[in-house]
C-alpha cells in the first residue's frame, strides 16, 4: 500500500493478500469491513464503486485501523458495531463482544416468551445490552432489567438502547448479578452468558480476546462456573411459578451445570441446548416442584 493512486478493488486486493500471509483466515471480508467503515459503504456499495479511486486521507484512515487488526486488535471494535440476530449493536472495549453462540440463548427466550403479556425479564451481566434488547425488540411489550457491576459496560448498553430506541424497555442497574435484582421482578425469565473461561486459561486464548476483552468479562473462577453457581443457587428466588433460567456456558461444562440447577429442587425440567456446531451451550431449566423428591 504505497503513495500511488488505488483504486478500491486495487486496495482490497492487496491488503487482503497481505493479511492472508499473516494468518488472517477472513482476510478479505475483513479488508472490505475496514475500508468500507471508512468510505461509509456497506460491503454492496463497495462492490459498486471497484474502480473508484481512494484519496489519500482515506488511506492513510484505512491503515492506521489496518494495522490495529493486524495487531490482534478486533475487527468488531475496530469499525465499531456488530450484528446480532435482528439488532446491530456499538461495540467497543468497555464490554465483552457478542458472540453467535448467545444467539442460541436468545432464540430459547424468545420462543418461551412470546406471547405472554409484557413479560418481563432480567438479563445478568448484560454488558453491551444484547441479549436484553434483542428479546426486548423481538417480543412486543417485554421490558428487560440488565444488570452489570461495571459502570462502562452499563453506559455502552444505554447506547445501544438509545440507538434502537429500546429506552424505554430497558432499566440498567448497577449490581452483582442477582444481589440487583432485589426489590424488583418476580421475573418471566432470567437470562445470562455469564464469565466461563477457566481464570488459568485466559492468557492462553486467540489473542483477540485476551489482550482486548475485559477480563471480567471471561474470568469465571478456577472452574469457569463461579458465576453458574451463584445463579443456579437463588434464581427461583426471582421467578415466577414456571419461569424459564437460561444459562449460557463452555461446551465441558453444561452437564456440571445442570447438576447444580438439579439440587436446588425447584425446577420441573431442565435441559441442554447445542449451538450450531452440536456443542452443548446453554442450559434452560423452567421453574416448577416435579423434581422434588417425596
Amino acid at each position: 500500500m504505497d503513495d500511488q493512486p488505488l483504486r478500491v478493488i486495487d486496495l482490497i486486493t492487496v491488503a487482503a493478500e497481505h493479511m492472508k500471509s499473516r494468518g488472517f483466515e477472513n482476510a478479505r471480508l475483513e479488508v472490505e469491513r475496514l475500508l468500507g467503515g471508512v468510505l461509509g459503504m456497506s460491503r454492496i456499495e463497495l462492490y459498486l464503486a471497484f474502480d473508484r479511486l481512494v484519496d489519500e486521507k482515506d488511506r492513510e484512515a484505512f491503515r492506521g485501523l489496518y494495522r490495529r487488526r493486524l495487531a490482534h486488535e478486533p475487527l468488531q471494535h475496530l469499525v465499531g458495531e456488530t450484528e446480532f440476530r435482528e439488532v446491530r449493536v456499538k461495540t467497543d472495549r468497555r464490554a465483552f463482544i457478542p458472540r453467535p453462540e448467545t444467539e442460541i440463548l436468545v432464540e430459547a427466550a424468545v420462543e418461551f416468551l412470546r406471547g405472554r403479556d409484557e413479560p418481563l425479564i432480567a438479563d445478568l451481566g448484560t454488558g453491551a445490552g444484547v441479549i436484553a434488547l434483542s428479546v426486548a425488540y423481538e417480543v412486543p411489550g417485554a421490558r428487560a432489567v440488565a444488570v452489570d457491576i461495571s459502570e462502562d459496560a452499563l453506559l455502552l448498553a444505554k447506547a445501544n438502547a438509545r440507538k434502537l430506541g429500546l429506552e424505554k424497555a430497558i432499566t440498567l442497574v448497577a449490581g452483582d448479578m442477582l444481589d440487583a435484582l432485589e426489590g424488583r421482578g418476580p421475573f418471566d425469565a432470567i437470562l445470562s452468558n455469564p464469565p466461563y473461561v477457566r481464570s488459568a486459561e485466559i492468557d492462553a486464548l486467540e489473542l483477540e480476546v485476551s489482550l482486548h476483552e475485559p477480563r471480567a468479562a471471561l474470568d469465571g473462577g478456577p472452574d469457569g462456573m463461579t458465576f453458574h453457581r451463584r445463579i443456579a443457587a437463588d434464581a427461583h428466588c426471582h421467578l415466577k411459578p414456571g419461569g424459564l433460567l437460561l444459562l449460557e456456558c463452555g461446551e465441558d461444562q453444561a452437564e456440571s451445570l445442570r447438576t447444580c440447577i438439579e439440587e436446588t429442587n425447584r425446577y420441573a425440567s431442565i435441559d441442554i441446548i447445542r449451538d450450531l456446531a452440536g456443542r452443548e451451550r446453554v442450559v434452560k431449566a423452567i421453574q416448577g416442584n416435579l423434581l422434588q423428591k417425596p
